[in-house]
């Protein structure tokens, strides 16, 4: 046994507990959980969490499917698969893009319009339940420091 290597594995686990890495990590299961709850409270039972990133990048008047995959951050051919399904469930719909016929244009039904809304209702709800817990004020400083973050990591993003 090499007790180097097992001190060092302990001092490991025992900063796992405070490691930005795992509460983030669990901070995102727990918002999975309650957008889930919230959406399927409000009648989307088949709606798959997943295909959430892709419909909330839609713009009002359609998209790209190259321009969606870049802003959901997908490839072109997960995404591909994600428009099968948001189709058939009736939350859009493609056409061929007006000036370039190698895009498709894809937008939302008024299925998908009502699913944003309350996708878009359900954060808010999820927002004032974590304020509650740490008020205004640490809200408004973790979502600064947040910002901060992902803008240097990604710039364009924010």
């Amino acid at each position: 046994m090499n007790s180097s290597l097992d001190e060092r594995l302990e001092q490991h686990l025992a900063q796992r507990q405070h490691s930005l890495i795992r509460l983030l990590g669990l901070l995102k299961k727990d918002m999975d959980c309650r957008i889930i709850a919230k959406l399927q409270h409000k009648g989307y039972n088949n709606f798959k969490l997943g295909d959430l990133v892709l419909i909330l990048n839609i713009e009002p008047q359609g998209t790209i499917n190259n321009e969606l995959a870049k802003r959901a951050r997908i490839t072109k051919q997960a995404m591909s698969k994600v428009v099968k399904n948001l189709e058939a469930e009736g939350y859009i719909w493609t056409c061929k893009h007006a000036s370039d016929n190698r895009a498709s244009l894809i937008c939302l039904t008024d299925e998908g319009k009502k699913l944003v809304i309350c996708a878009s209702e359900s954060f808010q709800e999820i927002q004032q339940e974590y304020t509650s817990i740490i008020g205004e004020q640490d809200t408004d400083a973790l979502k600064q420091v947040l910002k901060t973050l992902v803008s240097n990591l990604h710039a364009g993003i924010c």
